[in-house]
Order: structure tokens, then sequence, then C-alpha cells
């Protein structure tokens, strides 16, 4: 499929109206060029990001081509206030202030230096693309929670919920206030660059209209309390100018995907995995709650291949309509296989048993569709 057709393909996904799940694995492969873009010459960009597009390209999945300029997740609270750390891989927060009453956002300035590095960057990317190489993807954004968090850092945070909750109410509102302006001002970028009728992120998802995908980490550190008194009213605060927005949820915070529910402007939640859980059966539990919600639901693993029998299980107890999966592949597993395989379980999902994954296959797997 073309981008121009795996988009229109995530518009019914959005709209829960696929018949059958979207399935991208994450495919264990050697792009050309990978890690943070921070040290990456203006100048260069382009061609680094094409060449990894062409090795997309040759993959098989649903999910988009997509290029963006990558500062990791430690940009937005450096443009909010937070000190600013990388190691070429990924950057970190350095915390800016002792607790929330001395803390506050400072406003959005397209001229801070950082954000001046990144349009750099992104100006090449938007006067480059094209649906026929990438589309260019939205920068990491982090919910207003995750940019208090790089203010304070996650430790005084969790203190502070405690301590100041008044001052973590009114900073994380401000942090609502900050992630929405620069949500706007980026999104008007892609959309004057010709990127008409949505944006996508560096994920591969296409979010129709002015969307986004964002998350908010610090809820795997909060339990239910918590999070419906300080996450909900700035969250939605956050994305109230947003079509559609898709919330990348830890399984860590499974206990509090009722609260995720709740935030209105949340149409999409994509339930990641962590190596020390909560299993399978957890997190199964969730996903049927934003199911039965309305919601579309990513399920999937990354970096922690499933044993057959747990794709099976899931596979067969999601619905597949709002249904994306995206299960990381062992070395040496062949994706088109794969994926044949996990469609042929969504079609057995009432009708005829389908024989377990063994030495990376299936039985009667055939290419499916």
């Amino acid at each position: 499929m073309t981008n121009r057709e795996k988009a229109e393909l995530h518009k019914t996904w959005w709209r829960r109206e696929n018949a059958a799940p979207l399935v991208a694995p994450y495919i264990p492969s050697a792009s050309p060029y990978g890690g943070l873009d921070i040290e990456v010459p203006p100048a260069s960009i382009v061609a680094r990001k094409k060449a990894n597009a062409e090795v997309e390209a040759g993959l098989p999945g649903d999910t988009l081509i997509v290029a963006g300029v990558e500062f990791g997740p430690a940009f937005l609270p450096a443009l909010a206030g937070a000190g600013f750390e990388h190691d070429g891989h990924t950057s970190w927060s350095i915390p800016a202030f002792r607790s929330a009453a001395e803390a506050s956002v400072r406003p959005f300035d397209p001229a801070h230096p950082l954000f001046r590095e990144y349009r750099r960057r992104l100006d090449s990317l938007l006067e480059h693309w094209s649906w026929d190489t990438y589309l260019p993807g939205l920068a990491d954004y982090l919910g207003p929670l995750d940019i208090t968090a790089g203010l304070l850092g996650p430790e005084t945070l969790a203190v502070e919920l405690l301590d100041n909750p008044q001052a973590v109410r009114r900073l994380a509102h401000e942090a609502a206030a900050f992630m929405a302006e620069v949500l706007d001002y980026e999104r008007d970028l892609h959309r004057k660059a010709g990127l008409q009728g949505g944006v996508t992120d560096n994920f591969g998802v296409w979010l129709p209209g002015r969307g986004v995908r964002a998350s908010e980490d610090f809820a795997a550190l909060v339990g239910p309390v918590q999070f419906d008194d300080f996450f909900v009213e700035a969250d939605t605060r956050a994305y109230a100018n947003s079509d559609h927005v898709f919330m990348h949820v830890h399984s860590a915070a499974c206990r509090n995907m009722p609260g995720f529910l709740r935030t209105r402007a949340i149409g999409a939640i994509e339930l990641g995995n962590d190596p020390n859980g909560p299993d399978l059966s957890a997190r199964l539990e969730s996903a049927q709650l934003i199911q039965a919600s309305g919601r579309a639901l990513q399920f999937g693993s990354w970096e922690i291949p499933l044993p057959a029998a747990e794709i099976e299980r899931a596979m067969r107890t999601l619905a597949p309509r709002g249904l994306l999966v995206r299960f990381q592949l062992r070395p040496g597993e062949a994706p088109a296989e794969h994926i044949a395989w996990v469609r042929r379980l969504c079609r057995a999902h009432n009708e005829e048993p389908v024989a377990p994954l063994a030495d990376g296959k299936a039985a009667g797997m055939g290419e499916g569709k």
C-alpha cells in the first residue's frame, strides 16, 4: 500500500470501521541512520531520512513511512524551562526547580535556541516531503504532567502531589496551555507545507485534522486517586484544540485506564508493555475497557517478543474493529508470514482454529490479506 492508501485505512481505524485489524510488526532492521538529529547538519537531514524511508518502503505493514526531527523526550520540557541533556540516542530533562510552589512554565518562544535548531531541520523536511517518499512527523509531544515531571524531576513531583497539590495543579495547567501552543504552532507549519487533512508522527499513524500523539509516562507512578485529581482536567485542557488525540500509555499505568477514558479529548490509546508487567491478563482487561469505551486501540509488544500463545490469546480476545496490533518480531522471523498469521487468527476469531507458530511460521499460513 502507498502512504495515501494507508492514511485512508487509518481513517477507518479511527472510526472503528475496519473489518480486520491493522497489522504493523516491530521489525528488527538496520536503518542507515538512527539516533537523535540534534547534531545532524540541517543540510544532511533530508538525504538521511530519505535513505531510511527507502528501507522502510521495502518492509510490510500498515503504518505510514514518516520522517521527523528526533530531539527525544526532553524536548518539550526543555522549551518549558527544564535543562536538556542527550547522548546521541535519547535525551533527558534536568530539573530546574526544587518545588512546585517556586516553579513556573516558560512561555513558548519560537526563538528559543533549541527550538531554532529544531526548526532548521524541520524546515528542510517540510520542504522536501511527498506522499511518495515520506510524510513529515510531529515532535515527541509530552502531556502536562510529563512536562511538569521534567521541570521538577519525577521524584520531587511525586512528593509535591502530596505536599503542594494546589501548586502542582497550577503548574500542570500552565504546562497544558504551553503544550497546546507549541502543538498549534507546529501543526500550522505542517499545514503550510502542504500536508492537508491531518498530520502524523514518528510511529507512522495518520492523525486526522488537528491531531497529535502524546504521552503521560508519569501516570505509571501514580494511582487512580492522583490521576483523577491531577491528570484528567489538565490533559483535557491540553488537547481541547485537537480533533484526534492518540495517547501512549505504559502498561504499568493500567490501573489508571478508567481515568484516561474520562479524559474527553482522547480518541485512541496505544497500550504499551513494560518489562516488569503487568501480565497479559491485566493488559487485555485494560484493552477491553478501551474498546468498550468506543475508542480505537493499538495493542502489542515493543522490544519484548511475546510467545505465540499470548499473541493468539490477544487476537481471540480483542475485537478487530478499531484495532491496530504491533508485535515485536523475533530475529529471523519473516514479517510477511507473521502478518499473514495474525490476520488469519483474526479471521478465525469465531471460525476455524489456527495452528500455532512453529519456528516462526504457522501451519496453513499462506499470503493472507
